[in-house]
């Protein structure tokens, strides 16, 4: 069974990649998870949260559209994600390319910046709704304001970069994250044992086959340890792609 893991891991994990997509202002070395880029406006970010969850609370419908994809998400969930995601240090990954080249054409790579410049961008446009009046006082607007002047301010160093790193990289292993497909051998290992141990699964290869996902569905998960960029540049595990479309 040792050797038919081995082979597992070579394949699904040593042999492939997991990639980010961002803005190169915000490529640090090393690129630290605890790292906020949100420090300087995050009591802000916070307080219109609290002004948005007011406004759905009575029946505020306002549906915030992506440009470069298209896609549309209701306001309610994306202020879910939004407090999830400012509450929750992590660097996110994912297995597809295209996934992770998508979200670098966010605004200066960041979804949160992308989703709150539209929704303090075409807010002012609903100003004069009843029940936006009933809601929102004269700070309140100020308060939209200063966020999306901050949001909108311009980096000279801002530009699209795809952060590959091989899976394997020791960086990537974390107890608090359930993915299988990343870090060393024996991370890997005790992975799948332990899931099949918590689905009452015998240890044979039937049983690994059962437990790791097919190579064609993505995944994604949370780096939660810094990433040395120098390290992983001299050991061929990083590569960064700049794009300028």
């Amino acid at each position: 069974m040792r050797n038919y893991l081995f082979k597992q891991w070579r394949e699904r994990v040593d042999a492939k990649y997991v990639f980010r997509g961002m803005s190169s202002k915000d490529l640090k070395n090393p690129l630290d998870p605890f790292f906020d880029p949100f420090k300087e406006i995050r009591s802000k970010m916070y307080r219109f949260i609290g002004i948005l969850q007011r406004l759905i609370d009575s029946g505020f419908q306002f549906t915030v559209y992506e440009d470069y994809s298209g896609m549309s998400f209701n306001l309610r969930d994306i202020l879910v994600w939004t407090k999830r995601d400012l509450g929750s240090p992590g660097i996110d990954f994912t297995s597809s390319y295209e996934s992770a080249y998508g979200y670098a054409k966010n605004l200066q790579g960041s979804q949160l910046k992308q989703n709150f410049r539209y929704i303090t961008d075409h807010l002012p446009e609903r100003r004069n709704d009843s029940l936006v009046q009933t809601v929102m006082t004269e700070e309140d607007w100020k308060l939209v304001s200063e966020i999306n002047n901050w949001i909108s301010r311009e980096s000279p160093t801002n530009r699209m970069v795809v952060i590959w790193v091989r899976r394997s990289c020791s960086a990537l292993e974390s107890d608090q994250d359930k993915c299988i497909s990343v870090g060393s051998f024996k991370y890997f290992c005790d992975k799948v044992l332990a899931r099949m141990d918590s689905e009452g699964l015998p240890h044979m290869l039937q049983s690994v086959e059962q437990v790791l996902a097919q190579e064609s569905d993505p995944f994604r998960f949370r780096l939660v340890r810094p990433l040395h960029l120098r390290i992983l540049r001299r050991s061929r595990m990083l590569v960064i792609r700049h794009r300028n479309h």
